[in-house]
């Protein structure tokens, strides 16, 4: 059992690896997590019969687990890629349908990083991505947040041992887990993304976000004045039973899937969107972001995108001394590739 008083960020560290690997080899840490959350939800089903008040029988369902990720944006493969096998850069099918485990390592509350024995190994089996969000604001560091579901997971405080390379790792129904030390040497590949690293003039912007140029519209430094950008989805994974089987044999994803995306603009000029009740007001926007650490998030470009905005929101600029902002929300169906980041080691 573990014996730590407390813990906190310096003694844990995430893995993920392909399903069913348990290979060292196969795992890689996230590197530049900033939190991590666990949960565990059991479904119970009441049975009750007349003649009696008392519960008849209280029976369980599957449980379901979730895990939720969060780091910044630093050079390093994204935990989508990681919770993928690389499929995120292929097709959102193709991501849908891959599968992950998460370790959770908990070191000695001591130390001041996360290497040797853990205390304790968390693993979290067959995961699948159900969401997924990207943020970049004017303030603080640009984002990743997935999360991930399955319906597995084991805590090992008894059978963590060394493996042949020297690292730790816990046993698990498949064999040795994965190394998750870090040995406090740990930095960004490309240093945090901040909002001087978001590469707006090599990124696809729809038109209308173009438009609050101020009075400046040659000079690119001084143009477009967005303050926050944030791209999300949703899976919905769900489970798929049949008799004879306690568990799911499978989740999927219920397409369609739609993918988000939010601009918020400093106002320069209101926000420039007409609307007429006589005839239809959209049309189709490409929407690639780019970052200077090789983040690409691609909702559809060169032409070809299918973003349509959904609400356009003109607010602020009143007595308190605010300045006014549009938000411009757009959305597509099904389209969402991610790129980005360096192999891990």
């Amino acid at each position: 059992m573990a014996h730590n008083q407390r813990i906190f960020y310096a003694v844990q560290s995430v893995a993920i690896a392909p399903r069913g690997t348990g290979a060292v080899t196969a795992a890689h840490v996230v590197h530049g997590l900033q939190s991590v959350g666990m949960s565990s939800t059991f479904t119970l089903d009441q049975v009750f019969e007349m003649g009696q008040i008392e519960i008849y029988e209280n029976i369980e369902e599957v449980a379901d687990i979730e895990v939720t990720l969060e780091k910044v944006i630093d050079g390093y493969k994204l935990m989508f890629d990681l919770a993928t096998s690389g499929e995120c850069k292929t097709s959102i099918v193709s991501a849908s349908k891959q599968r992950s485990d998460v370790y959770l390592a908990v070191y000695p509350d001591g130390q001041d990083h996360a290497t040797g024995l853990p205390e304790v190994v968390c693993m979290n089996s067959g995961m699948y991505v159900s969401s997924v969000s990207y943020s970049y604001s004017i303030d603080g560091s640009a984002t990743e947040s997935v999360t991930l579901v399955g319906n597995d997971r084991f805590w090992n405080t008894s059978t963590v041992v060394a493996n042949p390379s020297g690292t730790y790792g816990p046993h698990t129904p498949t064999g040795e887990g994965p190394t998750v030390n870090i040995d406090g040497t740990d930095a960004p590949l490309s240093g945090v993304v901040r909002r001087v690293d978001v590469n707006v003039g090599d990124s696809e912007l729809p038109e209308i976000v173009r438009s609050q140029m101020g009075n400046d519209p040659v000079n690119f430094s001084s143009g477009y004045h967005i303050q926050s950008i944030s791209v999300s989805t949703d899976f919905g994974q769900e489970n798929i039973q049949e008799l004879g089987r306690f568990g799911p044999y499978h989740r999927y994803a219920t397409f369609p899937i739609e993918v988000t995306c939010e601009f918020e603009v400093m106002a320069t000029s209101g926000d420039l969107v007409n609307v007429s009740g006589t005839h239809p007001n959209l049309t189709n926007n490409d929407i690639i972001i780019r970052d200077t650490a090789g983040t690409v998030l691609d909702l559809g470009g060169a032409g070809g995108g299918k973003n349509k905005l959904s609400s356009v929101s003109y607010s602020g600029g009143d007595t308190g001394g605010g300045n006014a902002t549009v938000s411009y929300s757009f959305s597509n169906f099904n389209v969402l590739t991610v790129n980005g980041g360096a192999p891990h080691a």
